[in-house]
This record gives structure tokens, sequence and C-alpha cells, in this order.
């Protein structure tokens, strides 16, 4: 197979066209069936078993100039250098020299350089059917490297790595993987499928770990009786599927804040790829919150809607007004079947995930694109305001051939702001503040960690959360804040407001100073105009509408702002200064964002907090927590364990007759044969995790 990272020529890793073309094709089709240098690299790396993975060696063949620039780039990020290309003496392109950064003297001798005339190089030749071979290979430095993985220093090459090759060969590099757990990842890496035999042989290499994980999950109910947490089963093999848990905590929060949630199943636990979910929320200072965990096995339509469903449950009965995921077929299914009145929109973080990828070459090749295109993605534009941008920048630089750019605007409706303007968001997809799950535990845990580990750094991380919130609670109360004279709504921002949002408001009373109110309807409509358009951008709108709604006295502006936000946008208090208001009507002020957003129990609470406890899933929960004990108890030893199947036999009898259990005549045939080990008897409690 010619696959691999850089396979296919230039076009696909960020990168851009680093070379220039000669009168000769620079590249060939992939020739279908062949052995890509990564795969023959990795598979020397486990014959040889040495401690470079991806290493150079004389003969290897690419299928253009680029691909053996990103191989020898990864190589030398493992290593820990940098490199960079040699110019060709001619338009002709038949060589191509791939130097270390350290190559060449420096021009002044007493400058600082990095340059130690180092020799350390790949030369590249062409051959005859316009493929380039390494024709020679200098693997010896004269200068200290930067650490394994460049762990002490960036090299400017390597910022055209993506993530996801730099951590394959991050876990081939860590000792403390076993083999067979470097071979599966090799596997799934170029074959994204199960390797069969591998996963035979470690499927119940985290059992005891498993188990550790609803044994701490009892121990968390006992500290915590307010900590809930629910397994689904697997039909097939009756190990758990999924599971999911919150505290009484992040109940709380989810009682206040619960209006929008992001759902992020990102983040991957450890080498099997083992998929963990959080469910985070933002709180009245702006700040991300836990409401929750799950661990998934597999991602089925039926497993997101027993999640979304046990989710609401476990939170009291009410769904979130609206949900931001990333990108997900079966997770899109789940939503519109399980939360019909929850508002699915995807994180921007995500549509725009391989946005550096795509649009790399461009902002090196054209300057000014980056920021044009984020002014169109970060805007609270109108939708007249992004069509129109949009269009400009396809034709201010020609990309109306742009596959990623055509992929994006296709599905705008799901991401794009002006699209989401009604929806109530606390603005997560407006900033892209939202944190991945990725970057909350990035140096709370490892990915390679076993799952019962996983959470008790998840508990951590959320302890700290609540540290940072108690704080950010302090400083609201305590903070004097100093406000401008002759503004008498800013006083009543200041009282209403915690830190973070009356500071936001403050912003949007400097921002109103670039317009002016022209009255439409006195007391009914109004006119916000900037009178700075000379330097708005020529798709930029300068006047909005600002309505004063009867029913509550709510000042409204067309863009959209307070309805997405929650707080008044800059046309709307330019509107209200302009009237003379000395305080912000009652109709803009969204609780969830002031200093009392805690003050009272919501509705759907009282008389529905033991919903949860009713549940089969709840029933099945404290059934493991119970379990997790016999187990452990009942296999010390040879007498305990004929004790602990001889209490089963009798249990499943008394359930046979109150008609409760449909599977005991199944269970009695497993309990009746006499060499079951503790294995046996704790495979229902734990899962592999290697699918």
């Amino acid at each position: 197979m010619a696959g691999g990272p850089g396979a296919g020529g230039g076009g696909g890793h960020g990168h851009g066209e680093r070379f220039c073309r000669g009168s000769v094709p620079s590249e060939r089709a992939p020739k279908r069936g062949g052995v890509s240098a990564y795969e023959q690299s990795l598979k020397e790396y486990v014959d040889r078993m040495s401690i470079v993975v991806i290493r150079p060696s004389v003969g290897m063949s690419f299928d253009s100039r680029a691909e053996a620039y990103d191989f020898y780039n990864l190589h030398s990020w493992e290593l820990g250098f940098g490199i960079r290309c040699n110019m060709t003496v001619d338009k002709s392109v038949v060589s191509q020299d791939i130097v270390c950064s350290c190559e060449g003297k420096p021009e002044l001798s007493n400058t600082a350089s990095a340059q130690t005339d180092c020799k350390a190089m790949i030369r590249l030749h062409r051959s005859d059917d316009s493929c380039w071979y390494i024709q020679e290979f200098r693997g010896d430095h004269n200068h200290p490297l930067s650490g394994i993985c460049s762990e002490n220093f960036c090299w400017p090459s390597h910022n055209h790595l993506k993530p996801y090759t730099k951590n394959l060969v991050r876990r081939l590099r860590d000792d403390n993987v076993e083999l067979s757990k470097k071979c599966q990842s090799i596997y799934e890496y170029f074959w994204g499928m199960e390797c069969k035999d591998i996963s035979l042989d470690l499927s119940d290499i985290d059992s005891d770990k498993t188990i550790e994980l609803f044994d701490d999950f009892g121990s968390l109910r006992r500290d915590d009786p307010s900590f809930m947490f629910c397994v689904e089963l697997d039909d097939i093999d009756n190990q758990f599927n999924t599971v999911l848990w919150t505290n009484g905590r992040s109940r709380t929060q989810y009682a206040h804040f619960g209006d929008t949630v992001t759902f992020d199943t990102t983040y991957r636990t450890n080498l099997y790829g083992l998929p963990f979910i959080l469910f985070v929320g933002v709180n009245n200072h702006h700040q991300s919150i836990l409401l929750g965990g799950a661990l998934m096995r597999r991602k089925t339509v039926e497993s997101f809607k027993w999640l979304f469903r046990e989710f609401v449950i476990l939170m009291g009965g009410k769904a979130p007004s609206t949900i931001l995921t990333d990108r997900c077929h079966e997770m899109e299914v789940a939503i519109q079947e399980e939360l019909p009145e929850t508002i699915h929109r995807w994180c921007k973080m995500h549509v725009l995930n391989n946005e550096h990828e795509f649009l790399g070459p461009i902002c090196l090749k054209m300057s000014g694109f980056k920021d044009d295109f984020q002014k169109i993605i970060d805007g609270m534009l109108t939708v007249r305001e992004f069509e129109c941008a949009w269009q400009h920048l396809l034709d201010k630089y020609n990309l109306h051939d742009n596959a990623f750019l055509s992929q994006i605007y296709d599905s705008r409706h799901k991401w794009a702001n002006p699209y989401l303007k009604e929806k109530f968001c606390t603005k997560q997809t407006s900033t892209q503040r939202n944190e991945s799950a990725e970057n909350m535990f990035k140096g709370y845990v490892p990915l390679n960690r076993s799952i019962n580990m996983f959470v008790r750094h998840y508990n951590k991380l959320q302890s700290d959360l609540n540290s940072k919130e108690s704080s950010e609670e302090n400083r609201s109360r305590k903070r004097p804040r100093f406000i401008s004279k002759g503004l008498p709504i800013m006083e009543h921002a200041a009282k209403i407001y915690t830190r973070a949002m009356f500071e936001m408001f403050e912003g949007m009373i400097s921002q109103s100073g670039s317009y002016v109110v022209h009255e439409k309807e006195k007391g009914k409509a109004y006119l916000a105009r900037n009178i700075r358009s000379d330097q708005q951008e020529s798709w930029s709108q300068v006047e909005f509408e600002v309505i004063i709604r009867a029913e509550d006295g709510a000042v409204v502006c067309e863009c959209g702002f307070w309805e997405h936000m929650g707080m008044p946008c800059c046309h709307a208090v330019k509107v209200m200064i302009h009237m003379g208001m000395q305080e912000i009507p009652a109709g803009n002020i969204v609780k969830r964002w002031t200093m009392d957003a805690r003050d009272t129990v919501p509705v759907h609470l009282i008389g529905n907090d033991r919903a949860a406890e009713n549940s089969k899933s709840y029933r099945t929960s404290e059934l493991f927590i119970a379990g997790i004990k016999f187990v452990k108890s009942g296999s010390r030893s040879d007498q305990a364990f004929e004790g602990a199947m001889a209490v089963l036999d009798q249990i499943k009898q008394e359930l046979s007759e109150l008609g409760e259990d449909e599977d005991v005549s199944e269970l009695s045939e497993q309990s009746s044969i006499s060499a079951a080990t503790t294995d046996d008897a704790t495979s229902t409690l734990s899962g592999s995790e290697t699918d």
C-alpha cells in the first residue's frame, strides 16, 4: 500500500508546495499495492527492535519530493533536529538534498548561529518513472540533538507535522508499552481495522483496572451521596459498553447552567483508542465547568441514545436547550431521536480542525488571507454579511475550487455564527472559547493511562476547576469596580453582573462609541449607524435596526448578539444610552450571567431529584458496586469461591421465583462449571478495551 503519512504528494500535510517545479514532473501517481517508506520503516522497527521508529535507508522510494521531505522531517522530529532543502543547481530537477538545519557555516564568526557545518542529510534522485528514492543517507550529527521527539525545542520544519503522526511515534517509543500494543497501533494506523490475534491476547489485560474503576465509583459514592453513575451492558458479550458518571456539584451546576452543553468525544484514553466523553458547560463567570464524564466502547446510535437519555435523567429530567458536538453521524441521529427539542450544532473548533492542513499553504502564499478568513468565521456577522464576505474571499484569492472551503461552506448552517444567532449558545461557537477535552486534560492525564486512573485524574481536574470558580466568585464579590462618571447604566451593570460579564458589558460600552443613533419611531425603533464606515470591510453592515420590545422593555438588535449570548450588543447599548436609561431593562438581563445565578433551586429539580434512582441503569450501577465487593471476597481462596458460587445459586433461585431474572437458566449453566476461575467470575464486570 502506498499510503501512510505524506503519501501521494505534498497536498495533504499543511506544508504547501515547498519545491519549485522543474521541466519534468515533480511526482508520480501513487502505485497501488506498493509499500510506502513509512510501512517499510515501521516493519523494520518491529523486526530489529531498535530505538528509532522512523529511519531513512538507501533505496527507499517516494511518489514525490514532498513525501520524502515529510518522511525525513518526522525522522528529524523523533531524534531532535530540524531540516531544510538545499537549493537545486538548475530547474531540471533530478536531484535534491534535504539537510540538517545546522548545515553550513555562519557568514560571520562572531554571530550567534545554529549552523555547525553538520553533514547529516538525505540525497534524493529521480528514477525513470518519476519517483524519488534515497541515493545517500548520512545519519551522524556534529552537534547535540534537542531531545527525543523534540521535547526541548521546536524546529521550524516541525510546525508542518500532523499530530497523529507524532502521536504514533510517541506511542511506539514508550518503553512501558508492550510489543503487542505497539503492533496493534501500527496495524490500526495503516489499515484502520482490528488486529484480531492481538485483540485476543489483550482481551483481559486491564480487567483488574476495570474492576478498580467501579470500586472507585463506590468510594466516590460514599464520599458524595449525590455521586451517581450508570452502566450500559453489551447485549452480545455482557461486558460494559458505556459508563456515565456525575456528582452532586455537577448536578447543581447543570441546574443553573445546563442551557448549553458541549459534548466532546474527541479525547482517547489509551492505546486502544477508548473514547472518553466530556459534558462541559459554562458558568456565570464564563468559565468551563464539568457536568459529567463517560467512557464508551462502541460509538453506535443506540449507545449515544442511551447516553443522552441517562444524562438527562441524572440531571433532573431537563434536556439542554442547545448541544454542541463534533461531527458524527451516529451522534446526530441519536440527538434527533432522544433530544428532539434540543438545538444541535457543531463546535466550530472541530469543523475547522484541519484548517492548518488545508489552508496553511494558502496562508503562506497569500498575504492577508488568514486575517480575512478569521474575520468571517469569528465575527458576529449577519447572514447577509457572511454570504457577501465569503464570496468576496473566494473572489479575492481565487479559491472557488478549494475543496475544504466548499465543504465547510456547505455545512455553514451547523456551525457559522450568523445561522446560530437566534440560538442561545453562551457565545461558545462564536469565540471557540469552549475547550476541547484534549485541551482541558492536558497536564492531567496521559493518553495511555488505564481507565480507572483516568477517572481519578478527571476528579482532580474537576477539583481544580471548582477552585478557579470559587476564586472568581470571590473576586466578583469583593473586587471594587471603578465606574465611569456620567453613565448610571454602568453602575447598574456592576451591581448585577459577575466580574467577567461586567467587563464584557464595558467592552460593549466602548464599542458603542463608534455609533450614532437615529430615531425611526420614538420609543419603539431606532437605527444605530457606524460613523467609521470608511474603516470597515466593504461587505460590513454599517447600520443596524434596534427595537424596544413592548412586552418586557428589552432592547433587541437585528445583529442577534443578545439572543446568542444573553448580553446586550454595542448597538443596543448605544440606544439605551441615547434614551437615557438608568438601568439595563429587565428583559435584557439573563439571570445565568448575574451574581444571583444560584439563588434558587430550579423548578425542574423539585420533586424530580429521585428520578435517576428509579431507572434501570441506576439499579444496575448499584449492583455493580455490590458485585465488586462480592467478587473480591469470593476470589480470595478456593473455599471462599465455592461459598460465593453457592450463594449465587441461592440468589438466582430467589430471583427466578420473583420472575425478574430473564437469564437465570443461562447463568445457572455458567455457575455449574466448577473449574471457573476468578477471571471468569469478573469477566462480566470488565470490558475489553480493544474495540
